[in-house]
């Protein structure tokens, strides 16, 4: 391209070529638009979570060095191809957490919240659902929360069982449920028939909302006009799942699905269910469906076995935690969370191979904390989270390091003070969060 294309617009392309369908990124245009257009060809930043329950072989838990120099223990050595695009953490912790019975060191776990023992869960919002408000402004579904153990129901300890089965709060009394089913996760994506029908049921609350509203004291028509915001935000969502417009600027790298729609039985096969839900997510990041997911592997107080993996106990994961050093117990204990490993290693190199555009890919563009809710299962040691940061976050975080935060004052070892820095960098106007006293540093 020359200068005197520097006028060009794909809007103007479209238009000129009677096109009905929109083009795919092309980084000339990008170019062609100037300063501001280039900025917003830039790929949005992505954020994900993901967990699996009770805990770490302590003695294979352990990286130190930078760069392609670093040294990964057995456990981690499936990263050993993205040395450069990981940072290990060391000694964070959720509100200066010991060790103790599992709850709340599971549900907790995003949100940095002392829960309560009461029927009625009461927590805190999470971090994910945080970011979520504030990106799913762009985006049809403002956020994944799936898992592949089920969760439980009705109490457990005398406490609600959901305290055991999700990370992810929507405000302090609204656990959300995560969803284990595939074609579940598939259809909230791409099937907008059922939007379709909610929509015209909105626009009758709407018109009966506003009917009703001069008939109302001044108190009650202050809830009805937040119950209206809320359904106009919900208008907003349906609008842009069923009708996308990218013109300009940054466009996802697939138009379509690349992969059939789930069959409608849960997976039996656990490595199975996992990988599916693993290219959900980056189907759903891909297409720019939503930008926030998480993702638990197995709940708190897991009964998920893993015998098919050579040399493992056929015990629970719960069972097998419980080591009491026994080597048997430590060997299985360690190759589980190495398989576990081997699933953000699978996620990292699908993602490092999509190209975004601004030479990056999507791995360079997410921000994927992977880890567990305490360190040494054994005992509940929940003051030192095994914990992974993926990706560079647009360009923000640096990678191929270790940051041991063990050395500071105990407030700023707080896991919140990590889930502000990584909020403000998904553009989240935010000064705290949680028990937070600032923003981690050293990521950049």
């Amino acid at each position: 391209m020359n200068q005197n294309t520097s006028s060009i617009t794909r809007r103007a392309f479209l238009r000129g070529a009677g096109a009905t369908l929109a083009l795919p990124w092309l980084p000339s245009f990008a170019w062609a638009q100037g300063g501001k257009a280039a900025e917003n060809a830039k790929a949005p930043v992505r954020y994900g979570c993901m967990l699996f329950a009770n805990g770490v072989n302590p003695h294979e838990w352990w990286a130190k060095g930078e760069g392609d120099a670093m040294e990964l223990s057995s456990t981690l050595q499936p990263l050993a191809a993205f040395k450069r695009d990981i940072t290990v953490l060391r000694e964070l912790h959720v509100f200066n957490n010991t060790s103790g019975p599992h709850w709340p060191l599971f549900s907790n776990y995003l949100s940095g919240a002392q829960f309560k023992e009461t029927l009625i869960p009461e927590g805190g919002e999470s971090i994910d659902q945080v970011i979520a408000r504030h990106t799913g402004k762009e985006t049809s579904v403002p956020s994944l929360v799936l898992a592949v153990e089920p969760a439980e129901s009705g109490l457990r300890g005398g406490v609600p069982s959901v305290y055991y089965g999700t990370v992810s709060w929507s405000s302090k009394n609204t656990p959300i449920a995560p969803e284990v089913y595939p074609r579940a996760v598939f259809d909230r994506l791409f099937d907008t028939s059922g939007l379709l029908r909610d929509k015209s049921v909105l626009d009758a609350v709407l018109a009966q909302s506003k009917d009703t509203r001069c008939g109302l004291g001044a108190q009650d028509q202050q809830k009805l006009d937040e119950f209206m915001t809320s359904v106009r935000d919900l208008e907003q969502r349906i609008e842009r799942a069923t009708k996308e417009e990218r013109l300009e600027g940054w466009r996802p790298t697939l138009a379509k699905p690349n992969m059939e729609r789930p069959a409608a039985e849960l997976p039996q096969d656990v490595r199975a269910h996992m990988r599916m839900m693993l290219d959900l997510i980056l189907l759903a990041w891909r297409m720019d469906k939503t930008r926030v997911a998480t993702l638990i592997f197995n709940r708190d107080v897991s009964h998920m076995k893993f015998g098919f993996l050579d040399g493992v106990l056929n015990e629970q994961l719960h069972t097998i935690s419980h080591h009491k050093e026994d080597p048997k117990k430590l060997a299985s204990y360690q190759r589980i969370n190495q398989f576990h490993v081997e699933q953000l290693a699978y996620l990292m190199a699908q993602m490092k191979q999509v190209d975004e555009g601004n030479g990056t890919t999507l791995l360079d563009n997410v921000m994927l904390q992977f880890g567990s809710n305490m360190f040494n299962g054994d005992s509940h040691d929940g003051r030192n989270l095994p914990m992974i940061l993926a990706g560079h976050g647009g360009g923000t975080i640096a990678g191929g390091r270790c940051i041991d935060t063990g050395s500071l004052p105990a407030e700023r070892q707080r896991a919140c003070n990590l889930y502000l820095a990584l909020a403000q960098r998904m553009g989240v106007k935010l000064d705290k969060f949680g028990d937070s006293v600032e923003a981690l540093q050293g990521l950049a």
